[in-house]
């Protein structure tokens, strides 16, 4: 590849098929410039660190996503973004991993998170309601995808209770049963769109939580 030919969008295609292929921590500016055929030094000048680089795999995810934004009913952005979330991190999930690595920055995501925070604002919560729903929402998203994805980066293992005998520990067997049909991702997003509109409803009333 010539100098011509490096560029940014090259540079963040290649990290995230790296992380995809290998893991996030496959992801280094040498194993970069080494798939690339340049030496590391020509990446400097399009990203500067490896910090720079998981920020811009976290943009790109997040223009992927396609998150909900513009006008929209409170409820359907927290199901939208779950089910978006979840998705992207199926597409990827090794560079889905760079979201547990610092914030989320950039254009793309402020407009999803105005978007956010204008539903919660027009559907009747406080400034700092709607900003503690869409947070909870966020950190909740991201630990059930993170969950969500153990099982395709553990090669199908699964907590190992055969060894428990069933006398102290009835409710875990009981659970074990059933732990692989039970969807608690749906569970969980309904729990939140429920507890929000609760938190909504005696805030509104005057009544105390």
């Amino acid at each position: 590849m010539t100098r011509q030919r490096l560029n940014r969008v090259r540079i963040i295609d290649t990290a995230i098929q790296m992380a995809d292929e290998d893991g996030l921590s496959s992801v280094t500016l040498r194993r970069i410039a080494a798939r690339l055929g340049v030496h590391v030094t020509s990446l400097y000048n399009h990203v500067p660190t490896k910090e720079a680089v998981l920020d811009e795999m976290i943009a790109r995810l997040v223009a992927e996503a396609d998150l909900p934004t513009g006008a929209i009913a409170w409820e359907a952005w927290v199901r939208q973004f779950a089910a978006a979330m979840r998705d992207v991190a199926r597409k990827h999930p090794g560079a889905f991993g760079a979201f547990h690595h610092g914030p989320v920055q950039g254009p793309q995501a402020a407009l999803v998170f105005e978007a956010a925070l204008a539903s919660f604002r027009s559907g009747g919560f406080d400034v700092a309601s709607a900003y503690c729903a869409v947070k909870a929402t966020a950190v909740a998203v991201l630990g059930a995808v993170l969950e969500d994805m153990v099982p395709s980066r553990s090669r199908g293992r699964r907590t190992d209770l055969s060894g428990l005998p069933p006398e102290p520990f009835p409710h875990l067997q009981e659970a074990n049963v059933i732990a692989a049909e039970a969807d608690s991702f749906s569970y969980l997003i309904d729990a939140l769109v429920e507890g929000f509109a609760a938190t909504l409803r005696i805030t509104q009333s005057g009544a105390s939580p």
